[in-house]
């Protein structure tokens, strides 16, 4: 290096913004070479991979900067979001208890970080860091929201809506808040937020780009005062200002779907030998169809760690293909699995690596991301040991519940009766073709029964899941965090009251019927 490494810094630095990447990557390896200069050229050299599709190469750089001693809490915030984006949340975790960031200075940085444990569902890491920007002076609209959300999850549902009020007060037109305070508990005459929300919605304009969350909040109200009119009303404007804001092809869904089909069939093996380590139990089906219960019924036994709604799985789907993306899937990957030209030993291996930290000591812990029944086939071959449960639940009943939810980045087919139609319809068939290719390794569960006959449920549960047979403790389902769309609902008594819930809107949804089909009496 014949330049001074602050002058080759600007080199490198104006490379990257140009988006020269070779020049680029050329300086940054020479100052990756110096000590003082290791962390945030290997940060620069992981977004460059990125950047450019290298997914492993990315990881291997972010982590080189998570582990190089940098100190610069600057650096440090940009490696740690990094780390997020590829997957890498133990190494995020065990960053953020380094003396720089635990006990930083910048009340922004603590905001910044807890939003991030907050966005990977890590609420135990995500309040210590808000609460500290908090201590630190600051006085956000977001910050006070962000601790309501995780005081939601936890279930203390009186704080969390002390955090919203005090949010709204800074910001009275924050939709997310609005939304969040509309869930908490259930409208009734004369306690309610229907004219603070109409208020919002006029202020803000009913087409607003922020209004949405308004629109789902306010159906949410008028549905619990059973104005059924109105709030459908609400709901299918909701839907479609945000259908008109997201994309969604329904021809590369399908595509997608066809392409899984044709994966060759793994082996089938009912499970192996009993693991000496930790087991994952995959709990797979549509959102909103009782996943989050049928999760707190294994962990209330004691001996499962509940994991959450890990993304773990498809991405080291993406690391073992070196294919960059999103924590989902999509034509490319699903052609790729399609072809089986995948190390499913290394998959297998790379996906325990980055779970079986949040077993916490449990010999089995679950993974509760629905749309791994997408993956089903790869973990059947990656993880032969692993569980897997499909929950099921009545067409109209699981379409309605996902059309009412206002999801935050996933799931963009829940806005459209016909699209949402039309995705579980792929669904229903991809699962059916699962069951054939894998006979015995996935139990069903209906939704139905789960609420019905918990205690039947359970031992049938416990028994496939190679668990000990324990009495279910209805007591044990609403502790600890919850961090889904049902973190309200599961706070409640467990029964049959959600079954059939479509009808009470069913003159609204001919167009979900007729396109479901004869989908629409499959549970």
């Amino acid at each position: 290096m014949n330049s001074h490494p602050i002058e080759h810094w600007h080199q490198a630095e104006a490379h990257f913004r140009d988006q020269q990447w070779p020049r680029a990557h050329t300086l940054f390896t020479q100052l990756a070479k110096l000590p003082q200069w290791a962390g945030p050229a290997q940060l620069r050299l992981a977004q460059i991979a990125s950047a450019q599709g290298k997914l492993r190469e990315a990881t291997l750089h972010i982590l080189t900067a998570a582990a190089s001693g940098e100190d610069d809490v600057m650096v440090l915030e940009a490696v740690a979001t990094t780390l997020c984006q590829l997957g890498e949340l133990e190494a995020f975790v065990q960053l953020l208890a380094t003396p720089a960031l635990s006990r930083t200075s910048d009340a922004t940085v603590a905001l910044t970080l807890g939003r991030l444990a907050s966005q990977q569902a890590l609420t135990e890491h995500a309040l210590p860091l808000l609460r500290h920007a908090v201590q630190l002076g600051l006085d956000q609209p977001e910050l006070h929201y962000l601790i309501g959300l995780n005081l939601l999850y936890q279930g203390e549902l009186d704080e969390a809506g002390r955090h919203f009020e005090a949010c709204l007060a800074r910001a009275p037109l924050h939709a997310a808040c609005h939304r969040q305070l509309a869930r908490l508990t259930k409208a009734r005459a004369g306690h309610h937020h229907v004219d603070r929300l109409r208020r919002a919605l006029s202020a803000l304009g009913a087409e607003h780009v922020d209004a949405p969350p308004l629109h789902y909040a306010l159906f949410k109200q008028l549905d619990d005062l059973d104005d059924t009119p109105a709030a459908w009303a609400s709901l299918s404007f909701g839907m479609r200002l945000r259908r008109g804001q997201i994309h969604h092809d329904m021809e590369a869904e399908r595509r997608s779907f066809a392409q899984l089909m044709r994966m060759p069939a793994p082996i089938p093996e009912k499970h192996p030998q009993p693991s000496t380590e930790a087991v994952p139990i995959f709990i797979v089906g549509q959102p909103r169809s009782g996943t989050t219960l049928l999760d707190r019924m294994l962990v209330a036994g004691g001996d499962v760690t509940g994991a959450g709604e890990l993304r773990d799985f498809p991405f080291q789907v993406r690391w073992t293909c070196d294919q960059d993306g999103a924590a989902a899937m999509d034509e490319g990957l699903a052609e790729r699995l399609a072809g089986g030209d995948v190390d499913w030993q290394l998959l297998g291996q790379r996906y325990l690596d980055h779970s079986r930290w949040l077993a916490a000591g449990c010999h089995h812990y679950t993974d509760k991301l629905p749309s791994n029944f997408l993956f089903v086939g790869a973990i059947a071959r990656a993880l032969p040991q692993a569980r897997i449960v499909h929950l099921h639940r009545s067409a109209p009943d699981v379409c309605f519940s996902n059309l009412k939810e206002l999801f935050a980045d996933a799931y963009p087919h829940s806005y459209d009766q016909g699209e949402m139609a039309a995705h579980y319809r792929h669904y229903h068939k991809l699962m059916r073709h699962w069951h054939t290719c894998l006979p015995g390794r996935i139990l069903d569960v209906a939704y139905e029964d789960l609420v019905s006959q918990p205690e039947r449920i359970n031992a049938q549960l416990r028994e496939f899941c190679g668990l000990d047979a324990r009495p279910l403790d209805r007591s044990e389902l609403a502790r600890g965090t919850i961090a889904t769309a049902s973190s309200v609902q599961l706070r409640d008594s467990v029964d049959s009251r959600f079954v059939g819930g479509w009808r009470r809107y069913a003159q609204w949804l001919d167009p979900l019927l007729q396109a479901l089909g004869e989908d629409a009496d499959a549970r």
